[in-house]
């Protein structure tokens, strides 16, 4: 939740690296607030961006411990 009060809920994307854009975690709050139905296309949006978020969270932490095993010194 940090994310989203951080980035203050904007949704704005360009090309511009030093406008203010969106995150993926700022996406799944502004489709979730309300009272919606479990097979909406909104919710389900949600869910799908969830995955996206945790698949590339997953990847990049799998990375991460290959490079650390790979370039780790060990000590006698």
């Amino acid at each position: 939740m940090i994310v989203v009060m951080a980035a203050g809920l904007s949704a704005n994307l360009t090309a511009n690296p030093f406008a203010a854009v969106t995150t993926i975690t700022v996406q799944i709050v502004g489709l979730l607030t309300g009272d919606q139905e479990f097979d909406s296309p909104k919710t389900l949006a949600a869910f799908a961006l969830g995955l996206v978020l945790f698949t590339v969270t997953l990847v990049l932490n799998i990375t991460a411990l290959q490079v650390v095993k790979k370039y780790r010194e060990k000590y006698d």
